[in-house]
């Protein structure tokens, strides 16, 4: 801050410099202290003074470039516009008279912006200073830490580290609801993370419960995988179930085995779907066990043995006297 306090300083300064005898010059006018004629200006401090009749008279101040400023003039510096005073008690002074932001004067109290952001110029004490009051965003005016929201996103006036305001994103839309960056949202079938460039898949929900990338859960005897891709996520068929001395075994998409009367293969569908469907009939007889393909009848001994479909895809298991093999409705000989 400029020191505005120079006044009496000044003064003394002058009184020391020119403490010599006053004489006359040439005029018969009568000399200033220090030897200076009538009509001579000098610069003494921040302040410069004319000789007249043998005293120093206050004109004006000095600005920072040396320039004379007349008492009540005012002059610019970087950030201040000053006015030069003659005080009542005789003292030359400045003050603070406004704010200078980019070359233009502001009254304290003014607001403006310069299209990036708005400002006020307040007093501060003696002082004046510029305050920054937050961004312009699209010709409206926001508050430094005021957020809007704009399409998919939410953003927050910001300083930036160079004290500059700046709109920055600070959240997301999704859905009509509003997420802070690093926010996790759910969903009915994936849940997502808010990120600077959106809500990203970051998952599969299944059962309430957040599933990442790689995560298997069974559902229905079929074990899924949640698969994340660029384009979002989806469950990937992994596996079926099937029961194997008491025990539950998992068996890969593609595979078959048997299970009581039947032969079980685990299929997937072209939704990524997956299911144990029944696939032949086992009939077992003392010497092991033979399979029936859906929609034949075999002889085993004394017994005809059938394997029904149905149009769900679903197979039945029937037993009947060997000699109605040929009189079988739904069933032929294989």
């Amino acid at each position: 801050m400029m020191n505005l306090s120079a006044s009496f300083f000044s003064l003394l300064l002058v009184a020391a410099y020119f403490a010599r005898n006053v004489n006359a010059d040439s005029s018969g006018n009568r000399q200033c202290p220090g030897g200076y004629s009538h009509g001579t200006q000098v610069d003494m401090g921040k302040y410069w003074y004319e000789c007249r009749d043998g005293q120093m008279v206050p004109k004006g101040c000095l600005s920072e470039d040396g320039r004379r400023v007349e008492i009540d003039g005012t002059f610019d510096t970087k950030e201040y516009r000053l006015q030069c005073l003659l005080g009542a008690d005789g003292f030359l002074t400045m003050i603070y008279k406004a704010c200078v932001y980019k070359g233009a004067e502001h009254d304290v109290g003014s607001q403006w912006d310069d299209g990036t952001a708005f400002y006020t110029c307040v007093k501060d004490g003696s002082n004046v200073r510029v305050i920054t009051l937050g961004c312009i965003d699209q010709g409206r005016p926001l508050k430094l830490d005021e957020r809007v929201a704009k399409n998919d996103f939410i953003y927050q006036c910001r300083k930036a580290t160079d004290g500059t305001p700046r709109m920055n994103k600070v959240g997301c839309v999704h859905e009509g609801r509003k997420y802070n960056i690093g926010e996790t949202i759910e969903g009915p079938k994936f849940w997502y993370t808010c990120t600077d460039h959106g809500a990203d898949v970051s998952g599969c929900m299944h059962q309430s419960q957040k599933l990442r990338d790689g995560d298997l859960f069974t559902m229905n005897d079929v074990r899924y995988a949640c698969k994340v891709t660029s384009n979002g996520a989806e469950l990937e068929a992994f596996g079926c179930f099937g029961h194997e001395n008491g025990e539950l075994v998992e068996r890969k998409v593609g595979c078959s085995w048997v299970e009581g009367q039947y032969e079980y293969t685990c299929k997937a569908d072209n939704n990524n779907k997956a299911s144990r469907q029944r696939t032949q009939c086992v009939y077992k007889v003392s010497e092991g066990m033979f399979k029936v393909a859906p929609g034949c009848v075999k002889l085993a001994g004394s017994v005809a043995v059938g394997c029904l479909e149905f149009g769900s895809g679903d197979l039945k298991l029937e037993t009947y006297s060997a000699d109605q093999i040929g009189q079988l409705p739904g069933l032929r000989k294989c």
